[in-house]
């Protein structure tokens, strides 16, 4: 029986703990947090070393869970492609089928709701044609486009008919804006001028672009598909084989020089364009050649600092085997007749005026 109290004590001690635990882990959450995130900071290195072990020791385990977690994350997705794929085709049918219910149920739904509070109807549907138009706007410029292309006629005779009524208007706007903006206007002409000045002395035609009209299209496109998509009867083949071709001799190549004034002077005009064109070239190729020069710097302060050390390589070597092959002569022994250690020995003098040398 005391054995049985003891353990209810015992758990009643750890349930007591346990929840002056959280207490105190609720009244204090900010300055727990403060002291992980200072321990962290001064750990870091400990904490990256602690997960490069882990990380190592349990490489291949963490690889399965990673395949695992990316086939069943695949496989999720797909399913819910699947799903949408089946919901919006079901939907499509459903609409087919009920289109003239759906009609009526928005129709209805509509008309209440604009009886209900007109104002909100009509923000609701400005709202709703806006996210429309930010969201099909270039689609919608696409198509606008193409039918101008196909079928001009309409917009030009809208525009002249708005020009009609509203000339006066047009034109105020017109000197307003170049009362504003008179100096842009008057560079844009300028710019206009040097560039046609440019184009007739580089011999080039004017710049003139005039817009295909549609019936021309359409007669060109016929025009080459029912050329390209002749067929050709076997005779035609045989007389085209047989009609005799130009000599080789009568076929005269450019000359070279030509050619080469041509490139030379096509260099020459689109060098000409960028530089009366594009105001940054200039800065532009000055960076460049600053860049250049500054790499020349960097090569030759490399290419130096290389020399130095192979230089001193070279003399550490030679140094090394000049100690090892110079020869030396032993230490001489003095003489007990030879007051001076340094002079030299007289047997080794050989004009002496004694002996058989006289």
């Amino acid at each position: 029986m005391s054995a049985g109290l003891d353990g209810e004590e015992d758990r009643s001690a750890a349930e007591r703990k346990k929840e002056a635990r959280r207490v105190y882990r609720e009244r204090n959450a900010e300055r727990i947090s403060a002291g992980k995130r200072a321990w962290r900071e001064r750990n870091q290195e400990h904490i990256r070393a602690c997960r490069a072990a882990y990380d190592a020791e349990h490489r291949e385990e963490m690889l399965a869970q990673k395949r695992e977690y990316s086939r069943r994350d695949t496989a999720r997705k797909a399913a819910e492609r699947r799903r949408k794929e089946s919901r919006k085709v079901s939907s499509k049918k459903y609409y087919q089928a009920h289109k003239a219910e759906h009609r009526e149920y928005t129709r209805q739904w509509q008309a209440r709701k604009r009886a209900e509070d007109p104002e909100a109807y009509r923000a609701m549907r400005a709202k709703a044609q806006r996210r429309w138009w930010e969201t099909h706007k270039d689609e919608y410029n696409a198509k606008l486009r193409a039918q101008h292309r196909e079928n001009p006629e309409p917009k030009r005779a809208q525009a002249r008919a708005y020009y009609a009524a509203h000339s006066e208007e047009l034109k105020a706007k017109k000197r307003a804006y170049y009362a504003a903006n008179r100096e842009k206007v008057l560079a844009g002409n300028r710019a206009w001028k040097e560039r046609e000045k440019r184009r007739v002395a580089a011999g080039l035609p004017p710049r003139r672009i005039r817009t295909t009209p549609a019936a021309e299209r359409r007669a060109n496109t016929a025009a080459a598909d029912a050329f390209f998509a002749r067929a050709r009867t076997p005779e035609e083949i045989a007389a085209m084989r047989r009609k005799p071709g130009p000599a080789v001799d009568e076929l005269q190549g450019t000359p070279p020089e030509l050619v080469a004034a041509f490139e030379r002077d096509s260099k020459r005009t689109r060098i000409e364009h960028a530089l009366a064109t594009d105001g940054s070239l200039a800065s532009r190729q000055l960076l460049a050649e600053a860049r250049r020069h500054l790499a020349a710097q960097e090569r030759a302060a490399r290419r130096e600092q290389r020399d130095a050390v192979e230089n001193a390589r070279l003399d550490a070597i030679g140094k090394q085997v000049n100690d090892q092959l110079r020869h030396r002569d032993p230490p001489r022994r003095r003489h007990h007749l030879d007051p001076d250690p340094a002079a030299p020995h007289p047997m080794l003098n050989p004009n002496t005026t004694m002996g058989m040398n006289r």
